[in-house]
């Protein structure tokens, strides 16, 4: 079985990678695809995402393979998470007491999270209307908490004066409470969406693979060579999109 990955491994690799994405969107961005209804969306279709800018994988098909196995088994340290109903969105730090800016900056953060789980949701193809009556209705919430994070942002940044430290507090507080609001509404979706993918197999012999309660987990990631077709799914060969220096830089994966 293909292993969980940490948080901390999955910036790690990001890093060295050159990634366009900070360790926190792509935690949003896996919550979101495996929110979708889907059946066959997995970490692979999410490499473009990754690495639009850099497709460059590694220096070396060794160092690509190696790569992979990371970003593939942080998707299944949130399948795991899933499956113990433990799903938040990246750890986050606010300090306490906070500043001005650091609520500034936390709301921010916070609403990009919603923006990359929203992608990972738009690249299974879903329609709103595919997770029913409650599943619209929870996205809805989502989308109010994130539009509360962004007047919040907009407020403080009209504040002319330094807030009292009483008030910043409470606002912190206030921001906390919402941010856990948002993982409860993205854990009931992901409920949602569990009963709409098995209703999916019920009618379906064939599932494409993908497990009928949160999406597949990696058991492997595949070993490929230069000449094999890239899993991201371009129809390139692996040399042509993300294996290797060979890969041309800035142009990024046709998908």
């Amino acid at each position: 079985m293909q292993p969980s990955v940490s948080y901390r491994e999955l910036g790690d690799i990001l890093t060295k990678l050159g990634a366009k994405l900070e360790p926190r969107q792509v935690h949003a961005l896996y919550l979101g695809a495996l929110t979708s209804t889907n059946l066959r969306l997995g970490p692979q279709q999410l490499l473009e995402h990754l690495f639009a800018d850099n497709p460059v994988l590694g220096a070396s098909t060794e160092e690509a393979n190696a790569a992979l196995q990371v970003l593939f088994g942080y998707w299944n340290t949130l399948v795991t998470a899933h499956h113990e109903r433990a799903i938040h969105l990246a750890p986050e730090d606010l300090p306490m007491p906070a500043t001005r800016g650091d609520l500034i900056a936390y709301s921010e953060r916070r609403q990009d999270d919603i923006v990359w789980f929203t992608r990972g949701i738009d690249a299974g193809g879903d329609d709103p209307i595919e997770f029913g009556a409650e599943g619209q209705k929870l996205l809805e919430r989502i989308a109010e908490g994130s539009g509360y994070l962004a007047l919040v942002a907009e407020q403080l940044g009209r504040q002319e004066l330094a807030a009292p430290q009483d008030e910043l507090q409470k606002t912190r507080a206030s921001l906390r409470e919402i941010v856990a609001t948002l993982e409860r509404c993205i854990g009931d979706l992901m409920a949602v969406s569990d009963r709409v993918r098995r209703a999916a197999v019920a009618t379906f012999e064939e599932n494409a693979g993908r497990a009928t309660d949160d999406g597949a987990r990696i058991t492997s990631v595949t070993k490929v060579g230069r000449n094999d077709p890239c899993p991201c799914g371009s129809g390139k060969k692996w040399k042509k999109c993300h294996g290797g220096p060979a890969a041309p830089r800035g142009s990024g994966p046709v998908m």
